[in-house]
């Protein structure tokens, strides 16, 4: 298996310090070393042939017009010379062991695709923190944490294109991502693996990379959005890797506090009864912030998690609802463009 080459494929719009400061950097110092790394910018930057030169393995293919991941992600898969593409966001860099600890867990019989943690790197800002205490909690992720912690191994039906490897023959023979989608391309790519072909994504907490989450508040709440209008619109698109219950609980928890504002006073001798789910919510965002202090010592972080922890659900959704709607009348063409 050491003979495989692998090629990581990482879209941006521009060449940004993430990448030349921590992600080059860190594919340098991979213990597997038969790899290439495929970087898709807009446009050439004015020190391409210097950074070329720093790092051999490096190609640097520009894609003018074509801005959307999924799509860069294609012509990096066409252009790739490797046997397995790894996927990776430009705002994360592997651990030292990420290719080979993935590249063995590709020996497993029908093991189609492989993914690991995004865990947050240890040079962010408070915000960064914030939200990764969200996004460890089960309450803020909704049983998913393991995607950014290190968890068990397991088998998984949707997974995130921050720190996804997968077959290229069995990329191609499902039309790479092929699809517009942003984001969400990831979550048609896996349910088309483990439904469509029958296949499977192992999961691995050694299959490491360090992945920045949003550096402040309306850029994290504008990505969730995003990731509720989509889920909700694979919803009712019948994708069944979109049909976890985890997905629905915000919108019917929306749903729940509108109807509550609006019939308040209806319900005055049932209080007890129609304020359970609130209070029991309540008691939710103070023990995510019980456990945010407990993992950082800050007041501070420990207040923000469970504003913020609130703000995401509402964000999520109200996006959920409006995406379930569009995607019953559009199957490809949510956004409604020509």
């Amino acid at each position: 298996m050491n003979k495989t080459r692998v090629s990581v494929i990482i879209p941006v719009l521009e060449i940004n310090d993430y990448i030349l400061d921590e992600n080059l950097p860190a594919h340098a110092r991979l213990t597997f070393k038969d790899f290439e790394v495929i970087v898709l910018p807009n446009t050439l930057p004015h020190n391409h042939a210097k950074i070329v030169q720093k790092y051999p393995w490096l190609r640097i293919i520009p894609t003018g017009s074509i801005t959307r991941p999924a799509l860069k992600r294609d012509i990096g898969a066409e252009a790739a010379k490797g046997d397995i593409l790894a996927f990776i966001d430009d705002d994360a860099y592997p651990a030292r062991s990420w290719l080979s600890q993935a590249m063995t867990l590709f020996e497993k019989e029908n093991i189609m695709a492989v993914c690991g943690p995004g865990v947050l790197p240890s040079y962010t800002n408070i915000w960064e923190k914030v939200f990764d205490e969200i996004f460890k909690s089960w309450v803020g992720s909704g049983g998913f944490a393991y995607r950014f912690t290190k968890a068990p191994a397991r088998y998984v039906d949707d997974y995130p294109s921050m720190n996804f490897l997968v077959r290229k023959d069995i990329f191609k023979k499902l039309g790479g991502f092929n699809n517009d989608f942003w984001p969400g391309e990831d979550s048609k790519l896996c349910e088309d693996i483990v439904y469509t072909l029958g296949g499977k994504i192992l999961y691995s907490p050694l299959v490491l990379v360090h992945h920045h989450r949003r550096s402040d508040i309306p850029g994290y709440l504008r990505q969730h959005a995003r990731y509720g209008f989509h889920r909700g619109a694979f919803f009712s698109h019948g994708d069944k890797n979109s049909r976890h219950v985890a997905y629905l609980v915000p919108a019917f928890f929306v749903i729940y506090l509108a109807g509550l504002i609006l019939s308040f006073s209806f319900f005055s001798s049932m209080w007890p009864v129609v304020l359970s789910p609130l209070l029991l919510y309540i008691f939710l965002l103070f023990n995510l912030g019980s456990h945010a202090y407990s993992h950082t010592k800050s007041l501070k972080i420990a207040h923000l998690s469970a504003i913020v922890l609130f703000l995401t659900h509402m964000v999520y959704g109200i996006q959920f609802i409006k995406g379930f709607f569009v995607g019953l009348l559009r199957q490809e063409n949510i956004y409604g463009k020509k």
